[in-house]
């Protein structure tokens, strides 16, 4: 039992110590888009807009519009305008296109994702083919951020409390004598312990 105590208290403080307090992941996602996913337009749009359900980070939320060879046809950053993103794009000519995004978001949270559309063909666009899903996995991945430097270092910290504070309940465990068992009755215990001494 005690040391099924002891267990448990070291857990707790444990996640006590990596729990830091953050502002909530916000449920950010995209709610519509301009063109429609799946649309079949008769030209090349000037321009994608990406609407989200929560604020998009300015500067930090990237849209890159591929063609059907995977090439990238933005033209210029994009915009920000309440929770809408605008990339601008040149004209790829006919064939499919592909939206890829990475969003994040003032409130805290990220988004990621891809849609399609096709110009000039007359019907919606195919399912994309394993060279445009490279190309979008990796229009994501270069948007992809790394940790924050405060984040990392509370991770550190973090971890360092963690281990100090095992280390400070596994060094003052109570001292244990050889052969004794304690499981045993206080009274047995006694005998035990005069037993030994005398040895």
């Amino acid at each position: 039992m005690r040391r099924l105590g002891r267990a448990s208290l070291i857990l707790t403080l444990a996640g006590a110590c990596l729990w830091t307090p953050t502002a909530a992941p916000a449920l950010g996602g995209l709610t519509a888009s301009t063109p429609p996913a799946q649309a079949a337009l008769p030209a090349t749009p000037a321009a994608v807009e990406l609407t989200f359900s929560a604020t998009p980070l300015d500067g930090e939320s990237h849209v890159s519009v591929l063609d059907g060879a995977g090439r990238t046809v933005n033209s210029g950053p994009a915009s920000l305008r309440d929770r809408t993103l605008r990339q601008p794009v040149t004209d790829g000519g006919r064939g499919d296109y592909t939206i890829a995004y990475h969003v994040e978001f003032t409130e805290g949270g990220q988004a990621t994702g891809s849609l399609r559309f096709s110009v000039a063909t007359g019907v919606p666009p195919g399912p994309p083919d394993e060279a445009i899903r490279l190309a979008t996995a990796d229009a994501i991945d270069a948007h992809q951020h790394q940790i924050d430097a405060l984040s990392a270092i509370l991770l550190v910290v973090d971890g360092v409390v963690v281990a100090v504070v095992i280390a400070l309940l596994w060094l003052r465990r109570p001292p244990r004598r050889a052969g004794l068992d304690t499981d045993l009755p206080p009274d047995k215990k006694s005998n035990l312990r005069w037993r030994l001494d005398e040895n």
